[in-house]
């Protein structure tokens, strides 16, 4: 899913926009105050458990799961350790360099990159087609783009969900449904996403579902380095084609 989502509207912004949209001022808060949390992070980890459905010949639509532990010091430093179908892969950026390491065949890339995340992670999406999966809560034009792109933003209710109650939020257009969990605590951060692609056969379903959130701990800077292991080999990467860059 493209980058959607964040930034803290005033009161009568939302109520004027509610007028012309299908917008739910609350559910425009409650998202809102998860951005503004969410932006005052100095550092965060938490791990990402998703499941995605994709065509494979010759089943058909197959579900497909992943589990990454996340770690994060703003603006410029990113871990990320990912297991699933697709085997065991390492993401290591220092601000310079993101060093993607595929632990199955003990080869890694190196490729230069923007001076933070955001624009990181923008830019090896574009370019390479890598993926990390629910970006979209650290960008700071989160809320913006949710009402750019959705016709409709619903408040459904509050819902019990891994142990806490959570805010639920739905957005809708014509091309997508996207469902938030967002806790009902102090801390209103994200417990789930799930979101139905409804322009696409089948109607496949991506959900994320957030653990173990931990807010600015103190993580060495040694974890964002890469050393590449006894008979490591780099490999280049090759870049995304247009076609595959238009979806």
């Amino acid at each position: 899913m493209k980058r959607l989502f964040f930034v803290v509207f005033s009161l009568s912004v939302l109520i004027a926009g509610a007028q012309d949209a299908s917008v739910n001022p609350s559910a425009v808060l409650i998202l809102d105050r998860m951005a503004a949390v969410i932006g005052d992070l100095q550092s965060c980890s938490y791990t990402l458990a998703t499941s995605s459905d994709v065509e494979e010949y010759p089943y058909g639509m197959v579900k497909k799961f992943s589990e990454s532990e996340v770690y994060m010091v703003g603006p410029d430093k990113m871990l990320v350790q990912s297991r699933g179908s697709d085997g065991h892969r390492g993401y290591w950026y220092n601000g310079e360099q993101l060093i993607c390491y595929f632990y199955n065949e003990n080869n890694y890339t190196a490729i230069d990159a923007p001076p933070n995340i955001l624009e990181t992670i923008d830019s090896m999406h574009s370019k390479y087609g890598i993926q990390f999966p629910a970006a979209d809560f650290f960008y700071p034009t989160f809320t913006d783009d949710i009402l750019d792109y959705f016709d409709h933003v619903e408040l459904v209710g509050e819902e019990w969900l891994a142990g806490k109650e959570c805010f639920h939020v739905r957005m809708e257009n014509k091309d997508m449904i996207a469902q938030i969990w967002i806790s009902d605590d102090a801390l209103n951060l994200p417990a789930k996403m799930v979101v139905q692609y409804l322009n696409k056969e089948g109607v496949p379903q991506y959900e994320a579902t957030f653990k173990d959130w931990k807010l600015n701990p103190v993580l060495p800077g040694a974890i964002f380095e890469f050393t590449p292991p006894e008979g490591a080999r780099q490999v280049a990467v090759a870049v995304k084609s247009s076609s595959s860059s238009k979806q």
